[in-house]
């Protein structure tokens, strides 16, 4: 009996309810909680998901950082600086409306005696060429035989290949024999002085350095320019004389 009527209450109270309302009120009220409520928890639950996975990252890398286990050793190897080996154009000209011939006869002779008095085994067959190539048959002559390992004085039997020479060029002088030549096509002979100093460098330790000069007497030929064709006639240089000194 008291389930009877509980059940009769319950649908009145339920009649009630509708009749006011209210019934619908609680329907969408559940509806929000059941549908809209875990929404919200996804969404935590997929930040949660990717801070997890962040986390698990980091932790990968660190775990191979770790490793090898063992020391590492580097492998060293020669290579090239190309900002370095970069060529760079300069003029030999050392003031504005010098003549290039004589800037140039300046240089051919600083490049001479440079080339001719510095020694590395490995550049030597390379240097020896461009003597033999700017030199007269006398000039050339004294080189060989100053160059012979039997001679005492010869960088190839005084370094060899555990001293390297090194020339610094200080100073060029030059003064034509018979005055001035103009633009001539006749080679004329020309009278240089050049002072350097050598640094000898043995297991890449540098000596004191020792001064020394050079009196060369060398032939050349100026460089022409046809205005008409705009071509350009090469110039002529040959050494006739070589005399060293110390200083």
């Amino acid at each position: 009996m008291d389930n009877i009527e509980q059940t009769t209450e319950e649908q009145i109270e339920i009649s009630e309810k509708v009749r006011s309302g209210e019934y619908f009120r609680d329907a969408r009220a559940m509806a929000d909680f059941d549908l809209h409520d875990p929404m919200s928890e996804r969404y935590v639950y997929i930040f949660l998901t990717l801070l997890s996975l962040i986390i698990f990252v980091i932790a990968i890398i660190a775990w191979q950082g770790l490793f090898p286990l063992k020391p590492r050793v580097p492998f060293i190897f020669i290579t090239n600086d190309i900002v370095e080996d970069y060529p760079h154009i300069k003029s030999l000209v050392d003031y504005q409306g010098e003549n290039p011939n004589m800037a140039l006869r300046r240089f051919l002779i600083s490049n001479y005696v440079q080339t001719r008095e510095e020694y590395n085994a490995e550049t030597f067959d390379r240097n020896h060429n461009a003597i033999q190539s700017l030199s007269n048959s006398e000039v050339l002559n004294e080189y060989e035989n100053y160059i012979l390992p039997t001679n005492q004085e010869s960088p190839i039997s005084l370094y060899q290949r555990h001293t390297i020479r090194k020339i610094n060029i200080l100073q060029a002088r030059i003064s034509e024999i018979g005055g001035e030549s103009g633009n001539s096509s006749t080679p004329k002979e020309y009278h240089g002085t050049v002072i350097f100093d050598a640094i000898l460098t043995k297991d890449d330790v540098d000596g004191n350095p020792t001064r020394h000069q050079v009196d060369i007497a060398f032939k050349y030929k100026d460089i022409k320019l046809d205005s008409n064709t705009l071509k350009i006639e090469p110039y002529g240089f040959i050494v006739t004389s070589y005399k060293i000194k110390n200083l």
